[in-house]
């Protein structure tokens, strides 16, 4: 009779490969790798879409301050919009100065619309006390506030700025 006890410890020393638990092992390890990668790709969208957010708050903001800055003010009856008070009221929507804080589109890296989102302008004018700035009738502060939703409608955001206008 044949001796098979040579036959199997050969077969199996001569055997290369993997085996079916470090391949599964190796697959999980990739899996959570790639996972993670494209958890750091959403958040770097949400993070996009905010700036791009913020970017157009910030430009109305600075729209409407440069408007107020460029305005006529050699008397507040020329011009309303910097009488003191919070703004706008209805004179100022009569006027045209609450007119382009409605809504804008907002695209996507896809080209895609993410919005509209809809951006409020107000504005506040005080009258420095008398002294802060060495003549206090001259001079007036102006703060303007932009707030939208995001894209979700949940989140609200606010950008603030503020400006002097000197009458001249």
């Amino acid at each position: 009779m044949k001796d098979h006890k040579n036959i199997y410890p050969a077969a199996v020393s001569s055997c290369k490969g993997f085996t079916l638990i470090e391949v599964l092992v190796s697959v999980t390890i990739l899996a959570i790798g790639l996972l993670g990668v494209a958890m750091m790709q959403v958040s770097s969208i949400s993070g996009n879409t905010f700036s791009r957010e913020m970017a157009v708050a910030t430009e109305l903001g600075q729209d409407l301050i440069e408007k107020l800055n460029s305005s006529t003010y050699t008397s507040l009856v020329e011009d309303p919009a910097l009488l003191a008070g919070t703004h706008p009221t209805t004179v100022d929507v009569t006027n045209g100065w609450a007119v382009g804080a409605g809504s804008a589109n907002i695209t996507d890296e896809r080209g895609q619309t993410v919005g509209p989102l809809l951006y409020t302008r107000t504005w506040t004018v005080t009258d420095p006390a008398a002294g802060t700035f060495g003549v206090g009738t001259n001079i007036k502060t102006i703060t303007v506030t932009v707030t939208w939703n995001d894209n979700i409608g949940t989140l609200p955001h606010t950008v603030t700025m503020d400006g002097v206008r000197v009458r001249g």
